[in-house]
């Protein structure tokens, strides 16, 4: 009895660590090429819509949340689709594979994410104190964005450093 406890320990544990170290919750390299395709029209329609450039609207019936539980009512489809379309694009770009992963790609995206972490709670820590009225909403929307172009900025530049010392 305690020899088949031994196997199926092994086993199962050796099974476990098999799994864990083939797990990886990146997505494949051309997802980055995908999201830097989709990156440039919905930054700039979030652009044009920051700055209150006159666009066409497109209103449709919405369900959201309101001052009751549900608002039914009218949005413009434009704000949504560029919103949910620039955060679909950075999260393709951010959270896609490089050609070459391997574990210094892995240690540069930590410390990526921590000093992004770092510098967005700074800008936002300001932008609490500082910023008043209707200017901290369109500062709160950039805030959404901010860290995700830290991120990818602060990874590649790091990445690149990397490779031009290589040669």
């Amino acid at each position: 009895m305690t020899f088949w406890k031994v196997i199926f320990t092994f086993v199962l544990l050796n099974e476990k660590v098999r799994f864990m170290k083939t797990r990886n919750y990146l997505l494949p390299y051309t997802y980055k090429k995908v999201g830097m395709w989709m990156f440039l029209p919905f930054a700039a329609l979030c652009l044009c819509l920051l700055f209150d450039v006159n666009l066409p609207e497109i209103m449709v019936p919405w369900i959201a949340f309101g001052d009751e539980i549900f608002y039914t009512g009218k949005a413009n489809l434009l704000t949504e689709a560029g919103m949910m379309g620039l955060l679909v694009s950075l999260c393709f770009i951010a959270l896609s594979r490089e050609k070459d992963e391997d574990e210094m790609t892995a240690h540069i995206r930590m410390q990526s994410f921590v000093w992004s972490l770092w510098f967005t709670s700074a800008i936002l820590a300001f932008g609490i104190l500082f910023i008043q009225g209707l200017n901290f909403l369109s500062f709160a929307l950039i805030a959404l964005y901010l860290f995700y172009l830290v991120y990818i900025l602060k990874f590649n530049f790091t990445m690149r450093h990397i490779r031009r010392e290589a040669r």
